[in-house]
């Protein structure tokens, strides 16, 4: 892919993340001291890693932004939605997954970033007790809520574009049905008809940021964008989705390590993992029904790079 086939990265990008707890005020925290130069953006592969172009004599090593456009982190604008209404202040300092001296330095920024009201369903997170939540009708409403979120957001910050970004707690598992989930127009319909059952609060953060024209990145096991619905509304919009939960933690190590055992033809007779299950993730995970959408997540992992 070559620039020209790419819109150039200009103006202010608004990153819209669904939840502001542990992930999202670290990443953002994160963000924030590497565009001052207080820290080295370790981990991330746009500003680090290298893509290697053309071969033989003529290969080259070139990074992201040499490649493609890609916004710059001064350029990037965030907001978030949450249940409760702590800044990303307040979020950082309570998760403790950063020492407070190394939050301090944008303490000014962070505590700018205050969330919106979320839009929430107690059934999805029985565990959650925020009371920063929207007043709908429906869930035609809490989209529509959800859109006029993004446009006043890209109004009062001045951004060009944005992405929403989901990273809150994982919902109770939603089986993909047919009746509901295969085409945009049952969708709607049943995003209409108010289906509690079938449509996740997160299914109509996808919908709307699709509709503005944002792309959306899936960061937790949920079923949102594995759905053909979501599928169709993405070609028509020209919007990307992205994303299955991050696999930043035991994921990722699994799916390193499994493929030497099965290239090994080593046996596998069980495969245990302990978790500290820390912040509200945890807390949303002891329900068994939030449990069952990672437990389909994980055992999937495992049966694709085990095979």
């Amino acid at each position: 892919m070559s620039k020209s086939t790419v819109k150039p990265a200009e103006g202010k990008l608004g990153v819209l993340v669904v939840g502001l707890g542990a992930v999202s005020s670290t990443f953002m925290t994160g963000v924030l001291m590497a565009r001052k130069g207080l820290a080295k953006p370790v981990g991330s592969m746009t500003q680090y890693d290298k893509i290697r172009v053309g071969k033989g004599a003529d290969k080259k090593y070139l990074k992201y932004n040499e490649i493609v456009p890609i916004a710059d982190l001064n350029d990037i604008v965030f907001g978030a939605w949450d249940v409760y209404p702590a800044n990303a202040y307040e979020s950082a300092i309570n998760c403790e997954v950063l020492k407070e001296k190394d939050i301090n330095p944008v303490k000014d920024e962070l505590i700018k970033i205050v969330p919106m009201k979320a839009a929430f369903d107690k059934n999805y997170a029985k565990r959650l007790d925020g009371d920063n939540v929207k007043d709908v009708k429906n869930r035609w409403d809490m989209t529509e809520q959800i859109r006029e979120d993004i446009r006043r957001f890209k109004k009062e910050n001045g951004v060009d574009r944005v992405v929403v970004l989901w990273a809150a707690s994982t919902e109770v598992y939603v089986p993909v049905d047919e009746k509901v989930h295969n085409t945009l127009a049952d969708l709607e319909a049943a995003m209409k008809a108010d289906d509690k059952e079938h449509i996740a609060p997160s299914m109509c953060y996808a919908y709307a940021a699709l509709k503005e024209g944002a792309p959306f990145i899936m960061g937790a096991p949920n079923t949102t964008v594995d759905i053909p619905a979501m599928w169709e509304l993405s070609e028509q919009t020209g919007m990307p989705i992205a994303g299955k939960d991050f696999k930043t933690g035991q994921t990722l190590v699994k799916s390193g390590f499994a493929p030497i055992i099965g290239t090994r033809c080593l046996g596998l007779s069980g495969w245990f993992s302990t978790n500290i299950l820390g912040n509200r993730d945890g807390l949303v995970l002891d329900e068994p029904a939030n449990f069952r959408t990672k437990e389909v997540s994980k055992l999937s992992t495992l049966e694709s790079i085990l095979v």
